[in-house]
């Protein structure tokens, strides 16, 4: 092979490397966002509220959260992945595992915040 090929092919591989090789991105958790910066998602410039609709993947009564795979949010600059959410327990009472919901969400500097959930 020709060393001008032999760039081009390099020059090609690093490129589908860097942009994912075209396959699609698996939902990012919100323990895999920990430590990155948010500013980009809507986080750090006050309160924001949106609707968003998605799909209840478990909830931890615990923790008082509810991990939703949703769609993507325009209005936060969120792509469409999977994300645990605060949520209080009359958020939670009526709404179980598997269930597709259309919810509120509070998001600011603190976290976000389920404030209303309804099932589709």
């Amino acid at each position: 092979m020709r060393a001008s090929n032999l760039v081009m092919l390099l020059a090609a591989t690093l490129a589908l490397t860097a942009c994912g090789g075209g396959h699609k991105a698996e939902p990012m958790d919100e323990m895999a966002m920990e430590g990155h910066d948010r500013s980009s998602m809507g986080a750090s410039h006050g309160a924001k509220t949106a609707s968003v609709v998605g799909k209840v993947i478990a909830i931890d009564a615990e923790a008082g959260t509810i991990t939703v795979d949703h769609e993507p949010v325009a209005k936060l600059g969120w792509p469409q992945m999977v994300m645990a959410f605060d949520a209080g327990e009359d958020v939670r009472a009526d709404i179980g595992v598997g269930d597709v919901v259309e919810f509120t969400v509070q998001s600011n500097e603190d976290g976000n915040t389920i404030t209303a959930m309804t099932k589709q």
